[in-house]
């Protein structure tokens, strides 16, 4: 044990002493052994001659008695690694532009993955999350569609694949009796819910199975952040009452964590408990899916088929118009991040191109060091340093620059990572959750690793073709320049170009794609123009004639201030998203069968709804205040769905649409006009067929008031607020915003996805440009006696451009190729995220195209110019 740390102390510390000591020893041992001769009788001299003999090489047994005191190669690794540290701090501006890479390209990777591992990677915050399966109905022409109450109550009971079911649901109610009214969102969900997701009370208790029966008393859960708010933490909460919607609800616990399930903000929960239609009719549909936990061991496929079986049995005990549903099954980890997934993979792929062109420019740097070092490598080669010694010092340069890059890049990432959360959408699940945590610093430091391998390959491929006699003749300068050297070199230029070119074709296709969303014309006018977003609590309008006349009175009241011009209602307002669709039959025309009935989106409007939005009609009319309630039941349907079944709009009026369509209950409505298309989920959506019937025949609710201001139709807001709450101060506004910040929150994803992949795209050409630049500028001082040989011949400017800038053309060239090559495999997965334009647009790739000529070009400048002002006699005179 001593021996070991005696070599440690002498390894870290004691490094000085060392040769001394080893002197000192040796000169003893010798001295002893001419002691010895001298006393059988030898002279001095012959006793010093027959020491030495007998000690041997005094130089083998120094490097023996070296190896013997320390650790050999923990020894070499040492001397790499100092000598590597005086290499970065000999070169300040190459070392700098190597980490500056690095730092970038490494960092732009572990931020992005720092995002995805929270969206995409990281297990959900539930007890078995990797088991739990989102569930609901799918047909022919829809999946998953609400779960009705009968299905669900057969799937808990039969099925074989899931260890519990639980249903859930959102609601916004309004909260009174503390206060200002207000509206508070709840989860309603059966007693199964809290144990799926491992939900505990801090007070009180959970839900019971007995919660969940309709005649049981109306129970509410609250959350610890909401009885803290709104309930001021009251220790004795729990058996107080609370009024929802103008019915006591007692709180029979609070949660100490909130499972955070919805994905939004959620205040309490309710039970899920069924209406007397929903418990009766089992194709009585509401907004319920259903929450499962699989068996160990059961896969999605045999759940799935599991619950078929069930529905069969069903459909063939009670037949009815949903007898060709069948169960829809998705893990909850798939069903939360949907297109997100596509989109990550997508920003994930770029980023990882951008540290590949990261590594071709260091590359390119190192190969073209490695040159400049040539002759060193030679003189080491020649004095005994074996290829395996010079590979270790070599890769010891490397991994050690390489660390220090990753170590900058892990601050870097740090800084993006909180410019992604400032920038990203506020509904992307659990992207507030993303840092640099355990998963992220090892995914950074492998990254790392892996970069200092895949960089320290071309130094070492490089060192490998060292020729001794050659180099020890040449001079430095163009020691490099051997056929070996110039495919290296020319292969990282070409993967340069590529990267960029491929980068630039993606951002380019988002950003005509957001350009066209932007740009889009949405059927209406947006300018000066309110949404006022609205939930009526049941209790005090509990009949169709006490809403009606609350938003008849609200309108009245608007229109009656100086600063509005108009104003109309509508239950989902355009780019809203789905509020309800149906399906329906148009009774002109041959029944479709069971699977081919299509699907429209319901909607319902006031009579002054398309005059207040601008909204043109194609045909026919607009809604009216002659379409009463108990009239003859009409509608307005939109362009698309009169094109689908007529040649024209205007054939559509007159005709007639049944609700449900030909094989379930349902109204007949007569169709009396054809409005232009307006966006329904989104202004980067296509238009879906829409049917909109009057407010008064079809009443809701939830309406959202549309107001038209003749100014600024944010200065109207405190005057909107005023007149809701001089009509009734106890309804709560869910939203009141301007149309524009309405329509722009659908683009809020899209604008972000397009930022990253222009910012991407933006560093791939700085380094594409740095990279050729240095390429080319090195290929240029290589050739400076063969330019000065020509040019003493007799060739002229244009010659030299022409000869010196052929190669960089050739380059540009097949790189131009390969990226646009790969720009157009790359369009397949840009195809759900294009809008308004082409996959493979032609001016995008045209454009691309043209900027990596650009950078081929303007890197190529300047050392074709300095080539064209080589001075043929002084460099001449050189060699």
């Amino acid at each position: 044990m001593s021996q070991w740390w005696s070599k440690i102390e002498r390894a870290l510390g004691r490094r000085r002493n060392l040769a001394s000591e080893l002197e000192q020893e040796i000169d003893a041992h010798i001295q002893f052994l001419i002691d010895e001769n001298q006393e059988r009788g030898m002279s001095l001299e012959e006793a010093r001659a027959a020491a030495r003999c007998e000690f041997g090489n005094m130089t083998t047994v120094q490097e023996r008695s070296y190896q013997s005191w320390q650790f050999p190669r923990f020894e070499s690794l040492l001397q790499d690694i100092r000598y590597a540290m005086r290499g970065i701090l000999r070169a300040p501006a190459f070392s700098l532009v190597v980490i500056l890479t690095l730092a970038v390209g490494i960092g732009a990777n572990t931020a992005i993955f720092s995002a995805v591992y929270a969206v995409l990677l990281k297990p959900l915050p539930f007890p078995s999350g990797e088991r739990l399966v989102w569930l609901g109905e799918s047909s022919a022409k829809a999946s998953g569609i609400s779960v009705t109450w009968i299905n669900f109550e057969n799937w808990r009971m039969e099925n074989h694949s899931f260890e519990s079911m639980a249903g859930f649901e959102k609601a916004d109610l309004t909260l009174t009796g503390r206060g200002q009214a207000a509206l508070t969102h709840a989860g309603v969900v059966t007693n199964e819910f809290f144990r799926l997701t491992g939900s505990r009370p801090i007070m009180g208790r959970l839900f019971a199975a007995g919660d969940d029966e309709p005649q049981s008393a109306a129970t509410v859960v609250v959350t610890k952040a909401f009885w803290a708010k709104s309930l001021s933490a009251d220790p004795h909460i729990v058996g107080k009452t609370m009024t929802l919607n103008g019915s006591a609800h007692i709180v029979i616990g609070v949660l100490g964590r909130d499972p955070d399930f919805f994905l939004q903000p959620i205040d309490y929960y309710l039970p899920l408990r069924p209406t007397a239609a929903q418990a009766s009719k089992r194709d009585a549909h509401g907004g319920m899916r259903v929450l499962g936990l699989l068996k160990p061991g059961v896969t999605l496929s045999q759940a799935r088929s599991d619950l078929d079986t069930i529905m069969q049995r069903l459909a063939q005990a009670d037949p009815g118009p949903e007898d060709d549903h069948r169960a829809f099954a998705q893990f909850l980890t798939e069903q939360r991040t949907g297109d997100l997934r596509h989109v990550f993979v997508l920003l994930m792929a770029s980023v990882c191109l951008v540290l590949v062109l990261a590594c071709a420019n260091i590359g390119g740097l190192l190969l073209i060091r490695m040159t400049t070092r040539a002759r060193e490598m030679a003189i080491r080669t020649a004095i005994g340093a074996g290829r395996r010694r010079l590979a270790q010092q070599l890769l010891t340069e490397t991994v050690l620059i390489t660390l220090v890059g990753g170590a900058f890049g892990s601050l870097l990432a740090g800084f993006g990572l909180r410019a992604i959360k400032v920038l990203g959408p506020g509904d992307i699940p659990r992207l507030s959750e993303a840092g640099l945590n355990l998963p992220v610093l090892i995914f950074a430091a492998a990254l790392t690793l892996a970069v200092a391998l895949v960089c320290s390959l071309v130094p070492l491929v490089s060192s490998d073709k060292v020729n001794l006699t050659t180099l020890l003749k040449e001079s430095s300068t163009g020691s490099g320049a051997g056929r070996i050297g110039h495919a290296l070199r020319g292969g990282l230029v070409i993967a340069e170009l590529a990267v960029a070119v491929i980068l630039l074709f993606t951002s380019g296709i988002l950003l005509r794609s957001l350009w066209a969303a932007e740009i889009l014309k949405p059927g209406f006018e947006p300018s000066h123009l309110l949404a006022l977003e609205l939930q009526l609590p049941p209790l005090p309008y509990k009949s169709e004639g006490a809403i009606l006349d609350f938003y008849g009175r609200l309108e009245a009241a608007l229109r009656a201030q100086s600063g509005i011009e108009s104003v109309g209602a509508v239950n989902c307002p355009p780019a809203a998203g789905d509020c309800g669709d149906w399906w329906y039959s148009v009774v002109e025309k041959p029944t479709p069968s069971r699977q081919d009935v299509p699907v429209t989106m319901v909607n319902m409007a006031d009579a002054a709804y398309f005059r207040t939005m601008r909204i043109p009609l194609v045909a026919g009319r607009a809604l009216s205040d002659e379409d009463r309630a108990g009239g003859p039941t009409v509608a307005v349907i939109n362009e698309a769905i009169a094109r689908a079944w007529w040649m024209a709009p205007r054939s559509a009026v007159g005709r007639h649409i049944k609700l449900g369509g030909p094989y379930m209950e349902g109204p007949v409505i007569e169709i009396v006009g054809v409005a232009a298309n307006v966006p329904q989920i989104a202004l980067d959506s296509p238009p879906l067929p829409e049917i909109d019937l009057p407010a008064v025949q079809r009443v809701d609710a939830a309406m959202v008031v549309m107001i038209r201001t003749r100014g600024n139709p944010e200065s109207m807001i405190a005057t909107v607020r005023q007149t809701l709450a001089s009509i009734d101060g106890n309804v709560p506004i869910q939203s009141l915003k301007t149309a524009d910040m309405w329509l722009g929150a659908t683009l809020v994803q899209r604008r972000f996805t397009t930022l990253l992949l222009v910012l991407f795209a933006g560093i791939a050409v700085i380094l594409a440009s740095i990279g050729c630049y240095g390429v080319f500028n090195y290929w240029v001082s290589c050739r400076r006696q063969e330019i000065a040989i020509r040019m003493a011949m007799g060739a002229g400017t244009i010659a030299i451009l022409r000869r010196t800038g052929r190669q960089a053309a050739m380059l540009g060239v097949i790189g131009l190729v390969v990226g646009l090559t790969g720009s157009w495999g790359a369009s397949r997965w840009l195809s759900s995220l294009v809008f308004g334009i082409s996959a493979h647009d032609p001016i995008v790739l045209g454009a691309a195209a043209l900027s990596a000529m650009l950078i081929v070009a303007l890197a190529a400048a300047v050392p074709l110019w300095r080539a064209t002002q080589i001075d043929p006699i002084e460099t001449l005179h050189e060699v």
